[in-house]
């Protein structure tokens, strides 16, 4: 690593603790503590865990980015009204009507506010992939959240299917603001989308970037994960960008290091014990990795992540 770019490391480092704690305190009730990254660039920190009554569900980050006649948010919430006090904390900070809302991943934290935006007439943007996902699943996430956080908090809440679709990278005029949204193809999911603010160059990365949590790999492309955290790293050191991850705050580019090596390290660990014949009833215990086994999430998303590595090779084996 370059010094000044360990510098620059160690000074994100030196603010980690204090911004997960602001996390923790942003996702009890109070969505309109936004953290301000850059001129009309914000970010709500959500809580970096399981959805439960405690954290309302607000679960990960939402950004939004203010122009001159407009704001877009980037993702929507996880409930109706988890979205409307999304929608009026954007417009107070920013004073501007939110014109827009980016769906980066087809995750129940980032979708399921989505309606209290489309009732106000604001389209919902998001990959294909992405809607297809949302119809495909979206019900059975409600449900759960029904069940978890209770009827009350999910008050009017329901599946709402992006209006806007779009099958490529592409950049786009929103409220007086150029922002690229970049599919770096089948990643964390097959309908990812990064938000890169061009004027200040913020990128909002979502489920690619987990900071201290383990990431939820169900829906990702091991080798194509690890290729988008590669192109994203090259794009921010090259133009001196910080990064907000879907959980977690935000951080330089050498953070995503640690993101790319628990995908790594988690898949040859799976193939050396699925190659040495561990049962499935013994690859979690088995797979276990001390080096992670402190990030928030670590019990029970690592265990699902060894599972699902496990089938997709028996999978393959089977196909041969």
């Amino acid at each position: 690593m370059k010094q000044a770019e360990t510098g620059v490391f160690r000074r994100w480092a030196n603010g980690l603790a204090a911004l997960l704690v602001l996390a923790t305190v942003a996702a009890g009730a109070r969505a309109q503590d936004a953290l301000t990254l850059a001129d009309g660039v914000h970010v709500f920190i959500g809580d970096t865990g399981e959805p439960s009554p405690a954290n309302r569900g607000r679960v990960g980050n939402i950004g939004f980015v203010v122009g001159d006649s407009g704001t877009v948010m980037i993702n929507a919430g996880a409930s109706y009204r988890h979205g409307r006090a999304l929608l009026a904390a954007a417009e107070r900070v920013g004073g501007k009507p939110v014109v827009l809302v980016v769906i980066t991943q087809p995750v129940q934290e980032f979708v399921m506010g989505a309606a209290a935006f489309a009732d106000q007439g604001i389209p919902v943007l998001a990959h294909r992939a992405s809607a297809e996902l949302i119809a495909a699943r979206c019900e059975n996430c409600l449900h759960n959240l029904r069940q978890i956080l209770g009827e009350d908090e999910m008050a009017g809440s329901r599946v709402q299917p992006p209006d806007r679709q779009i099958e490529a990278s592409t950049t786009i005029d929103a409220g007086g603001r150029r922002l690229a949204l970049i599919h770096p193809g089948w990643a964390s999911s097959p309908g990812d989308l990064v938000v890169r603010d061009l004027h200040s160059g913020v990128i909002f990365a979502g489920t690619l970037v987990s900071v201290g949590r383990v990431p939820e790999l169900r829906d990702g492309d091991p080798a194509g994960w690890r290729d988008a955290l590669v192109d994203l790293q090259a794009l921010a050191r090259a133009q001196g960008e910080r990064i907000v991850p879907g959980y977690g705050p935000p951080v330089p580019a050498a953070a995503l290091d640690t993101v790319r090596d628990y995908i790594a390290d988690t898949e040859a660990r799976v193939r050396s014990l699925f190659d040495a014949g561990t049962p499935l009833s013994a690859i979690v215990h088995a797979a276990h990795l001390p080096r992670y086994a402190g990030w928030a999430m670590y019990e029970p998303v690592h265990g699902r992540n060894v599972q699902q590595r496990y089938l997709a090779l028996e999978r393959a084996t089977l196909a041969e």
